[in-house]
């Protein structure tokens, strides 16, 4: 199973409205999808150690590690699509940061009010367990894929205590 981390960055935008940091996979998996920044882990590396470096080289953004909240522990599971890995994921979200978004040659990010979340441009997954991540909680999910781009089925477990 492949090991991957990823996190939404959050701010009160000039209207006083909350946005989230997202944008557009240029390449690789998932490419044409709007998520947000992320990818896999390198031999030896933590989850918060890999999401900091894929902010840096996605976007050009600073994160430390210790300003990243687990929000979510996602497994992602591709029983039609045999070239696809399971995918796991850890999530985090984190409100302190420095710099603004970069366009790279693997993302295109920029901010949006979380209410404009273009769920339909996301992967199909997004619509359960991001909302429940906005509001504040931690989720712990297991969703099995119908072919590339719709879910089958999913089990949302019990958050663990924190």
């Amino acid at each position: 199973m492949l090991i991957a981390t990823s996190a939404l960055l959050r701010r009160t935008g000039s209207d006083g409205r909350p946005e989230v940091l997202v944008g557009l996979k240029k390449t690789g998996f998932g490419a044409g999808l709007v998520n947000c920044p992320g990818g896999k882990l390198e031999p030896g590396e933590s989850p918060e150690e890999a999401v900091v470096r894929e902010f840096m080289e996605e976007t050009g953004m600073t994160l430390a590690a210790g300003d990243l909240t687990p929000a979510a522990e996602l497994v992602f599971r591709f029983p039609d699509v045999p070239e696809w890995e399971d995918l796991r994921l850890h999530y985090f979200t984190a409100t302190r940061f420095a710099g603004e978004p970069q366009e790279s040659e693997e993302f295109a990010a920029g901010w949006l009010a979380e209410a404009e979340l273009p769920y339909e441009r996301m992967w199909d997954d997004s619509r359960l367990w991001l909302p429940p991540v906005l509001a504040g909680e931690h989720v712990v999910m297991d969703v099995t894929y119908a072919g590339r781009s719709k879910v089958a089925s999913y089990t949302r477990q019990p958050s663990p205590a924190g």
